[in-house]
């Protein structure tokens, strides 16, 4: 899958702005960017950032009660 059609579903299905996209894309930079000095993702998957990682999270916002003050990521992987 590629980057515009991830960005497609982000925003048609997941409601995201052209703001938010913009702020992932700064991310993706920075990720792809310090993934040199520590494996912050594997790096066989980075050029599939986009639907291994970004889309996989962002599928998530559907369930997340944005009314609540708190959340937490109790995830088991890297980070």
């Amino acid at each position: 899958m590629q980057e515009f059609e991830v960005i497609n579903i982000l925003k048609k299905d997941l409601n995201f702005t052209d703001h938010s996209i913009k702020k992932l894309k700064e991310f993706i930079n920075l990720v792809l960017k310090e993934n040199k000095n520590y494996n912050l993702i594997a790096r066989s998957t980075e050029k599939q950032i986009w639907e291994r990682h970004v889309l996989d999270s962002a599928q998530l916002v559907k369930f997340i009660d944005f009314k609540l003050k708190s959340l937490a990521d109790l995830g088991s992987g890297a980070g």
